[in-house]
């Protein structure tokens, strides 16, 4: 094929970059570029500083001309991030889904644009379809029409999910789905490709297709081809539908400064090397690690990389006041960060909060009195920290970052104890925390589960085969089953979504399998998320009489067999993965239903002994596949006979465990989304706003007038 690129004057334009996804030239000074033998549609490297009319070509047209026109050159030069739109009807989900629209993304587009003026581009990277249906790729590319800035894609695995899937094994030992291209390409055209913004070059990747090893050979090939195209003191970034991996990074001629991803549908963003990596939730729904619906503003300097997260659904409500209530405080100290939903612990008389600055790729341990609220101590972590510390005896505070890296550090200062690196930092997803039993730390994921010597650190053993590395992050720990016979070593079972579907027993102290008679359950990955199957999806109780799971599922609590797939009962919540999990107790089995109730089950038969629903005017959504405010959130703390539950509108409710009654309600000002930790005579909460307040719990549970 011979070509030429002009400007909307006529000028030829050389030194343009084209392609057609697997050789690369540039034109010549006339303007003319020439490609033999061409292997698919062919593409203009867009330039910065340039808008084209048409950015590619079918390879069958003859002698095609390209139009660039000039556009202003700004710096610093701002993108809008944005990932996993999913349009479609949500068809197929176990619950209703509320996942993307056109028209909610067209909304989002204009939303976006107007809040950040001077925006660039949109960039999408992937699953912008749901069913990778023509309806639904007509959708989007409605959408983009209604911004008049440029909107770049990619394909995600969604996008490719025609003709039906079937479950499979990638070549890197990836559990995941089939598929193939055509809908994509005939809507959106090239699924690889590359252009310029001022002073950095930006390559976008089929990954989906790359980890099938479809024609991951040609997009390497490609992909080396383009860098050492340009300048080498240029630099670049990468858009790639799930967080690349050394299949695609290894022997590149030098490393991007930064990659964006989705694919995960959770909020990690860590340095790797000289790479930022930033993995952003589904922008039109809350994500699988309880992320809100979010897209990112990417700030590009001449320099460095920098982002900043926006909540795109539900829209904020101005009317909330936005300090908590501290009227009646015993003491409120300010935290590093915003408020987040994971739980924090009190140690020894310290209150320890989990810190997760995402923005900024870092996080920390904060140490504060428990009876004053004074600082004692801050230990900054490489990456952010979502994921519950643990406490280990009175010598070690443990923790595990997103990117699995895990630590120990001393309660009394802070100092690091110990750190054992994560063993890859690049498809590590941790958002559990740590597991505790007989010396030992147990930290991972089914593709790769560690246990650490607690005092030390060092790795006692490593496990590599329980279930192949998968498409959703484990949010479902190891427990340890306390229901063996007096004096008999503990084992540790794992069950989780969506793998292993049958528990394994494990051996803690040397990981090996204990073995069991029962036979696996073989459900695939289209099974289980149809039919909501009795997998957890979050860390589960153990029985202690039994050894039977009580757990969290996608769409119900439910009992069952710890050896064996027998599900004993269920119990439908409201909500889709539903995100607290089942509290055993002296009265019983405690769900707290995020939809909007408190409920106490007979632990052995699954009988609602009560049930008592909370009401909360709240604009907050944190849950899986929904943008709808909810009123629950958080687990429900045991004081005695009494229930502390903490509302998403600030409210704290008392209820009395025996009878699921209402005995106070407590107007905080600010949701808060931890659990309340007791601590001698106060409740401590940590705020949505970052305020750690302690409260008496006296004010608490008042008599309701």
């Amino acid at each position: 094929m011979q070509g030429t690129v002009l400007t909307d004057a006529g000028s030829p334009l050389p030194g343009v970059v084209v392609s057609d996804g697997l050789r690369v030239t540039r034109t010549d000074d006339d303007g003319r570029f020439r490609i033999d033998e061409v292997r698919g549609s062919v593409f203009v490297s867009r330039p910065a500083g340039w808008r084209a009319d048409r950015w590619y070509v079918d390879a069958t047209e003859v002698d095609p001309v390209f139009t660039l026109s000039p556009v202003p050159v700004r710096m610093p030069v701002r993108f809008a991030h944005l990932t996993d739109t999913h349009l479609g009807t949500g068809a197929g989900y176990p619950q209703p889904a509320e996942i993307g629209t056109g028209e909610r993304l067209s909304r989002a587009f204009q939303e976006i644009a107007a809040a950040h003026p001077g925006l660039e581009a949109f960039v999408v990277t992937g699953d912008l379809t749901d069913r990778g249906l023509p309806e639904e790729f007509s959708a989007f590319v409605a959408a983009t029409a209604t911004t008049e800035l440029t909107v770049h894609a990619i394909p995600g695995n969604h996008d490719h999910l025609v003709p039906e899937p079937t479950d499979l094994v990638s070549r890197n030992g990836y559990a995941i789905h089939s598929g193939e291209p055509r809908h994509y390409e005939s809507f959106l055209g090239p699924r690889w490709y590359s252009f310029d913004l001022p002073g950095l070059h930006v390559v976008a990747l089929d990954w989906f297709t790359h980890e099938l090893g479809l024609d991951h050979e040609t997009q390497d090939a490609w992909l080396r081809a383009d860098l050492e195209a340009l300048d080498p003191e240029t630099p670049w970034i990468m858009l790639c539908h799930d967080q690349p991996w050394r299949s695609i990074l290894d022997g590149l001629p030098r490393a991007p400064i930064a990659t964006f991803s989705g694919h995960r549908h959770t909020s990690r963003v860590v340095s790797s090397g000289a790479t930022l990596h930033v993995n952003t939730p589904p922008a039109m729904f809350g994500g699988v690690d309880n992320s809100p619906a979010t897209h990112r503003i990417v700030v590009w300097d001449g320099e460095r990389i920098s982002i900043d997260s926006q909540r795109t659904y539900p829209p904020r409500s101005d009317a909330r006041p936005g300090r908590a209530g501290t009227e009646q405080a015993r003491w409120t100290t300010t935290t590093p960060a915003v408020g987040q939903r994971t739980p924090f612990v009190v140690a020894d008389g310290r209150v320890v909060v989990p810190v997760a600055l995402d923005d900024e790729a870092r996080g920390a341990l904060a140490a504060y009195d428990a009876r004053s609220g004074e600082p004692l101590w801050l230990a900054g972590l490489d990456s952010p920290l979502r994921s519950a510390p643990v406490v280990a005896g009175t010598g070690a505070i443990i923790s595990s970052t997103v990117s699995g890296t895990t630590r120990a550090h001393d309660p009394a200062t802070g100092e690091m104890l110990w750190r054992r690196p994560t063993s890859d930092p690049l498809r590590r997803f941790g958002f559990y925390a740590p597991t505790l039993v007989d010396g030992l730390v147990l930290i991972g994921d089914q593709a790769a589960l560690r246990a650490l010597d607690q005092r030390t650190g060092e790795t006692v053993w490593e496990r590599s085969d329980i279930a192949p590395y998968q498409i959703f992050v484990t949010l479902s720990a190891p427990v340890v089953d306390p229901s063996g016979e007096a004096g008999s070593a503990p084992t540790v079972l794992w069950a989780g979504f969506p793998e292993p579907h049958t528990p394994v027993r494990l051996d803690p102290r040397t990981g090996e399998t204990v073995p069991s008679t029962d036979t696996a359950s073989t459900d695939g990955l289209f099974e289980v998320l149809t039919r909501g199957a009795g997998l957890p999806i979050r860390t589960p109780s153990v029985d202690p009489a039994s050894g039977d799971l009580v757990a969290t599922g996608l769409t119900s609590v439910f009992r069952r067999s710890a050896s064996g797939s027998a599900t004993r009962w269920s119990y439908p919540t409201s909500v889709p993965w539903n995100p607290v999990g089942v509290d055993l107790g002296s009265h019983g089995a405690l769900v707290v239903d995020a939809g909007g109730a408190v409920a106490m089950l007979d632990p052995a038969t699954g009988d609602q002994l009560w049930r008592t629903e909370i009401r909360a005017d709240s604009d907050e959504c944190f849950l899986t596949y929904r943008r709808s405010p909810h009123p629950l959130f958080a687990r429900a703390t045991r004081v005695g006979d009494r229930l502390l539950v903490p509302a998403l509108d600030g409210d704290i409710v008392t209820l009395d465990a025996r009878t699921g009654a209402a005995l106070g309600r407590f107007a905080t000002g600010v949701p808060v989304l931890a659990p309340l930790v007791v601590y001698d005579d106060t409740a401590i909460a940590l705020h949505r706003d970052g305020r750690l307040v302690a409260y008496p719990l006296a004010a608490l549970s008042g008599a309701l007038s």
